[in-house]
């Protein structure tokens, strides 16, 4: 199946974020409208909100980007975003290298006297529970996120940029770079994080051919992570 070219590929990734970052514009523009003065200033990142945008943007991002591939391609939309079955050696060796990376990471973050758990992760989650939305915003975090964001950058960005050779590991870098930048909640060493995690996703996706392995590592990923926050909010409360 022929892919779409660089710039188509990119053209509708943007024209697809777009629309559904449109949309979760619209739920933030409502939400904030409702809240009093008073309360915005003290919320940065409210966790009701994430999940709330999170849960209605990804599964909008998702449907668009198989519809595009399913119009422009004409094959399988399964095999376009790469949706397909791994290896039980692919995965055994993904959840070595990621299991690797976390460990590395929170060591050098320990280490360095960092916090391993960020204000983002500690302020949405304690806003949501206390919202009453904590298990919204952990579906969220931990499959739709992932789930929406592999789709997008080691499915259809993937599948139209990365080729044999060079041209596969330089499309994987900015790849993984266009990914990190996203993830402005964070400072730069979380932004350094995620594109170090996006380098390892975006190898194991060439390795295997399969987003689905990717999807399932970016979940585990998330878990822990948030698991991490859970307990870090759970002492902070002793």
């Amino acid at each position: 199946m022929r892919p779409l070219s660089l710039r188509a590929t990119l053209g509708w990734a943007l024209f697809v974020f777009a629309i559904a970052q449109g949309v979760g514009a619209g739920v933030v523009i409502f939400w904030f409208s409702s809240m009093a003065p008073s309360s915005l200033a003290k919320i940065r990142y409210d966790g009701a909100l994430v999940a709330l945008v999170t849960l209605i943007t990804n599964p909008i991002q998702i449907v668009l980007l198989a519809a595009v591939a399913r119009w422009r391609t004409g094959g399988g939309v399964a095999e376009y975003l790469g949706l397909t079955r791994f290896s039980r050696q692919d995965l055994l060796l993904g959840l070595l290298a990621i299991a690797g990376l976390i460990g590395a990471l929170d060591g050098i973050s320990y280490l360095a006297g960092l916090d391993i758990v960020t204000p983002f992760q500690i302020e949405a989650f304690t806003t949501a529970r206390s919202d009453g939305w904590l298990w919204p915003l952990v579906l969220a975090i931990v499959v739709v996120g992932p789930a929406g964001e592999e789709v997008l950058f080691r499915g259809f960005l993937f599948r139209g940029w990365v080729g044999p050779g060079a041209r596969g590991v330089i499309a994987i870098v900015v790849i993984a770079l266009v990914w990190a930048g996203m993830h402005v909640q964070y400072d730069w060493f979380g932004i350094g994080q995620v594109f170090l995690t996006g380098l390892v996703l975006g190898w194991l996706r060439w390795r295997s051919g399969s987003t689905l392995l990717t999807i399932l590592l970016h979940v585990l990923v998330n878990l822990e992570g948030t698991l991490e926050t859970l307990t870090a909010m759970e002492w902070a409360a002793r």
